[in-house]
C-alpha cells in the first residue's frame, strides 16, 4: 500500500511537470462553436465495458454539435466491439497498454494519431482521471485540448495543459449517463438523445443467427449469463442454476454466454444444472462458444428476454433494448442501472445479493414484458 501511494505520489508530481510543458492556446465556449474543428479526437481509454456503454450518449452529443467534423475514438482493447460500428463515430483507435510499455508500438500509435492531425482533441473523463488518455490527447499534436478538470482526481494538469477545462468530478452523484454528459453540457455540447447504443456487425448478426440456430427447440431465446467480473456482483451460480433449470423444464431455449472472466462463476453453474436436469433426462443448456461482445450484442437483440448480474453485458442488453432482469447487490440501480424501459433491476435487500431468493428471481424473469421486435418462431 504505501508504495502504491509513493507511486501515484510521484505520476502526480510528473504528470503535473509535463503539463506546464504542453500548454495549449487557451479557447472559451463561444470561440470553439464559432470556428469549430473539422478533425476531433476523442480520447477514453477506460477499461470498463459498462461505464463506456454509458457514454455513447456522449459520442452522439458530440457528433450532433459538430456534425461536419471526422471524430475518431481511441479506446481500450475491451472496448473495442462495443463502439467499433458506432453511428456516431468515423474511425476507432485501439490502444493497447500493455503493448505500449514497450517503445517500438508505443512510437507505433502516437504516429498514428498524429497522421490524423486533429484539430481538437476530447478527454473523457469517467469516475476516475486517466493521466494516459491525457498524455495521448497531448501527443496526438491537437492544437486544442479540451477535457473534463483534474484537480477533484488530484492531479494537476488540465489548468495547465487544456485549452478549456470542463467541470468535473469523481463522485457518481447522478446516473452514469448523465455523469459523462455533465462536463458537455457546462460548455453547450447538450444532449437531446440519451439513449445508449451497441450496433454489431452485419458478421456479427450473421454469427449470431448461427449460434441461435444451434439451441434446440422452439420460441425465443431466453439467455442468462451468471458471470460478472466483480466477485461482490455475482448473485451465487446455484441459484442462476435453478432458475435456468425451471426454464429448461418448462422447455425453453435457454442459452448461456460465458465470457473470459467467467470460468468460476460457470464452473458452478454447470455443476449445479446438471446435478438439477439429468435425474430428469433433461441435458443442460448450452454455452455459447466464445465470441466478441458484437456477437454477443446480436445474440441479445435476438433474445425474448435476458438475467444477469450487474456487468458490461447488462448494459450491452439495454442498448439494443433486450427485455432485461438485472440483479444488483452493493451498486445502486439508480446511478448503473440501464435506463432502457426493457430493463428491469432488482435489488438485494441492503445491498446483498445473497437475499435475492430463487422465486422471486424467477417470477419476475419469466413475467417479463415480451419484447416486440424479431425473436425465432
Amino acid at each position: 500500500m504505501k508504495e502504491h501511494s509513493i507511486r501515484k505520489g510521484f505520476k502526480r508530481v510528473v504528470s503535473g511537470a509535463l503539463a506546464r510543458l504542453c500548454r495549449r492556446r487557451p479557447v472559451t465556449p463561444q470561440e470553439l462553436f464559432a470556428d469549430p474543428p473539422r478533425r476531433i479526437l476523442v480520447v477514453r481509454q477506460h477499461n470498463q465495458m459498462g461505464d463506456m456503454v454509458c457514454a455513447t450518449p456522449a459520442l452522439r452529443a458530440l457528433r450532433r454539435a459538430f456534425p461536419r467534423a471526422e471524430i475518431v475514438l481511441v479506446c481500450a482493447p475491451v472496448n473495442r466491439d462495443v463502439v467499433l460500428h458506432n453511428p456516431d463515430l468515423d474511425r476507432v483507435l485501439v490502444f493497447d497498454k500493455r503493448a505500449c510499455t514497450r517503445p517500438a508500438p508505443l512510437l507505433r500509435f502516437v504516429g498514428e494519431l498524429r497522421r490524423f492531425r486533429p484539430d481538437a482533441a476530447f478527454v473523457l473523463n469517467s469516475v476516475s482521471y486517466s493521466v494516459t488518455s491525457a498524455a495521448l490527447a497531448a501527443a496526438s499534436g491537437a492544437p486544442l485540448l479540451i477535457g473534463g478538470d483534474s484537480l477533484p482526481y488530484g492531479y494537476d494538469i488540465s489548468r495547465h495543459a487544456y485549452s478549456l477545462v470542463m467541470p468535473s468530478r469523481p463522485e457518481l452523484d447522478r446516473h452514469a449517463v448523465d455523469h459523462n454528459l455533465a462536463p458537455l453540457e457546462a460548455i453547450g455540447i447538450v444532449a437531446e438523445d440519451r439513449r445508449t447504443v451497441v450496433v454489431p456487425s452485419a458478421a456479427e448478426e450473421a454469427a449470431a443467427h448461427g449460434i441461435d440456430d444451434l439451441v434446440p427447440g422452439a420460441g425465443g431465446l431466453w439467455i442468462l449469463h451468471p458471470g460478472a467480473g466483480k466477485t461482490q456482483n455475482r448473485w451465487p451460480a446455484s441459484r442462476f442454476a435453478e432458475v435456468a433449470a425451471r426454464a429448461v423444464r418448462e422447455g425453453r431455449r435457454v442459452l448461456v454466454l460465458q465470457g473470459p472472466a467467467d470460468g468460476p462463476a460457470l464452473a458452478d453453474f454447470t455443476s449445479a444444472t446438471a446435478g438439477l436436469l439429468a435425474p430428469l433426462g433433461l441435458a443442460p443448456p448450452p454455452l455459447n462458444p466464445p465470441v466478441t461482445v458484437g456477437v454477443c450484442a446480436a445474440l441479445l437483440a435476438r433474445a425474448e428476454r435476458f438475467l444477469c448480474n450487474d456487468t458490461g453485458l447488462m448494459h450491452v442488453a439495454g442498448a439494443v433494448g433486450t427485455p432485461t432482469l438485472a440483479l444488483f447487490g452493493p451498486t445502486d440501480p439508480d446511478l448503473w442501472g440501464p435506463q432502457a424501459p426493457e430493463v428491469v433491476c432488482l435489488r438485494g435487500t441492503q445491498g446483498r445479493l445473497e437475499a435475492l431468493d430463487t422465486d422471486t428471481v424467477w417470477d419476475r424473469w419469466r413475467h417479463l414484458p415480451p419484447r416486440t421486435g424479431p425473436t425465432r418462431g
